[in-house]
């Protein structure tokens, strides 16, 4: 017979897992929390295990299958719920673009027809002018070159101005700053 001294902590923490473990086919939890209570700061459970089996106070096997039953039922969840998580923000990131390319292409729209409605009554005038001046010699500036030709025709949104040397222009009416008569 081996007589250990023990203090009255540890006797009280021996006496607690022994009937923990008593209990440990119907309560895995609460054995779990017990025996993770037992071990102090400085006492992994493994040590712990293993310091019960070498004393033989009890077979740990049953608390190592459970506790590679928790790991990989943990890790399983860990698992599952990274895969949802990286699902939902793919499907949020991919909704996410779509509403931002659908509200961009609609701005953009929206400024393009507010563009045309403030420039409608300037080309409307401009539209009417060079109508005036069909079949002759007019100078058009635009912001980048000034064309000198006769005026063939003016349509919805640009005008054609062939050149003496039978180059023809198709010009933009919005580009168009001035127009003149020769």
């Amino acid at each position: 017979m081996i007589i250990l001294a023990l203090s009255s902590e540890a006797k009280a923490r021996l006496l607690n897992l022994l009937g923990t473990l008593q209990t440990l086919p119907t309560t895995a939890t609460s054995t779990t929390n017990n025996l993770l209570n037992t071990a102090n700061s400085s006492t992994n459970v493994t040590e712990l295990l293993n310091t019960l089996n070498t004393n033989g106070l009890v077979d740990t096997s049953l608390i190592t299958n459970l506790l590679n039953t928790t790991t990989t039922n943990v890790t399983d969840l860990l698992n599952t719920t990274t895969a949802g998580a990286t699902d939902l923000l793919n499907t949020t990131t991919a909704t996410a673009t779509g509403l931002l390319s659908t509200t961009t292409t609609a701005t953009t729209n929206l400024l393009i027809d507010l563009l045309r409605l403030r420039l409608l009554p300037s080309l409307n005038a401009l539209r009417n002018d060079l109508t005036n001046r069909l079949n002759q010699t007019v100078q058009l500036s635009t912001e980048y070159e000034t064309l000198t030709g006769v005026l063939l025709a003016v349509l919805s949104d640009y005008v054609v101005l062939v050149e003496s040397d039978g180059t023809m222009h198709f010009v933009n009416l919005s580009k168009i700053e001035t127009v003149a008569s020769l």
